[in-house]
């Protein structure tokens, strides 16, 4: 099976006064048709950033400077911003992380709705066998669809994504609804065209945990009514433990392991997924005390020399500090970048 985004070596960089801020450091990973797949770590990990590079949203001073995307077969670091424009919204979407700031504020919600759909239907509609679709074509050249048809396309859009009234509520500002209806309009606009792939940065984060299940839910909904491929990123496990096949952990720009999720939760083996898992309190365990990771994140743009978690780690020594580890396969499906792997194993970490 062939997969819909295969990222190689991605290195996406920042240009700053204090230094070269290495955000995305080498990151390599497949998505196949109908998988949801997990990104996780701590704030500053580069998750949202891998992201934004898929989606060629990386601005000033910040460019991709090294790797391939390779999404439904062409590598997208070549393509121009006009032929990015023609694929966002079609084929590959994105859900950001806080709607508020996200939506238009001074535009209703249903003029939001209908100018996604308008702008991306030249590509996604199929006017083929319906009467007068060929004089559609001949007024609108670009093959957009008309306002009407939009508006009745974004009311069952809200409708299909869980909010109540949708019509009423397509004449409302975002800042009249809830958080949770204001994360279901994105959604609404992310699947306007059928996109193939969609990307979804910290979707429930500002949602309390009933919405959040909501959602959640709605987007497990998506992907198994269309076959949605979905890159999920977030630093909450209990998140990822219910709705990912894989799970992918970054640290300091880099993928320090990648393992099915039952393989992740169940035999993790590099220090730094053992330590996030450890730091998550264990409901009903009075006994269980959360252990935090020690330390703090390196700089960006002044990482140590070798691996990049050594400062932080239990087991590092000065081979650790020196030799930077390689990504490697240690079992079926199961990658980790560690010097130490052999001392991780479940017998020689007590668990």
């Amino acid at each position: 099976m062939q997969p819909i985004l295969d990222v190689r070596d991605l290195q996406t960089h920042f240009f700053t006064d204090r230094g070269v801020v290495k955000a995305v450091d080498g990151v390599s990973f497949q998505l196949y048709p109908g998988e949801t797949v997990g990104v996780v770590g701590e704030s500053g990990c580069g998750k949202s950033m891998t992201a934004a590079s898929i989606m060629r949203l990386i601005r000033h001073p910040g460019r991709i400077v090294g790797g391939e995307i390779r999404f439904l077969g062409e590598d997208i670091v070549q393509k121009s911003e006009r032929e990015m424009r023609r694929l966002r919204g079609n084929k590959m979407a994105m859900i950001f992380q806080d709607p508020l700031t996200t939506l238009n504020p001074v535009l209703k919600v249903g003029a939001q709705v209908t100018e996604s759909i308008r702008i991306h239907s030249g590509g996604a509609r199929d006017d083929a066998g319906r009467l007068g679709g060929w004089l559609r074509r001949l007024l609108d050249p670009a093959g957009r669809v008309s306002r009407r048809e939009a508006w009745e396309r974004g009311v069952a859009l809200l409708e299909q994504v869980g909010i109540p009234a949708p019509e009423e509520r397509m004449r409302s500002y975002p800042h009249e609804m809830s958080g949770g209806m204001r994360q279901r309009v994105m959604i609404a606009i992310a699947l306007a065209c059928n996109p193939v792939l969609l990307l979804a940065d910290e979707p429930t984060t500002a949602l309390d945990v009933t919405i959040q299940a909501q959602i959640l839910e709605l987007m497990q909904q998506i992907k198994e009514e269309r076959g949605t491929s979905i890159l999920l990123i977030t630093h909450d496990f209990g998140v990822v433990s219910e709705f990912c096949d894989r799970v992918i952990v970054m640290y300091a720009g880099k993928v320090v392991e990648q393992a099915p999720l039952d393989e992740l939760l169940d035999n993790p083996r590099h220090p730094y997924t053992q330590g996030l898992l450890a730091s998550i309190p264990r409901l009903g365990d009075k006994s269980y005390r959360v252990r935090p990771i020690e330390g703090i994140v390196p700089e960006l743009h002044d990482l140590p020399a070798g691996c990049n978690f050594c400062t932080r780690c239990p087991l590092a020594d000065e081979y650790c500090r020196r030799v930077e580890p390689a990504l490697e396969e240690i079992g079926s499906e199961h990658f980790v970048a560690c010097h130490k792997v052999d001392m991780t194993a479940a017998g020689a970490r007590g668990a």
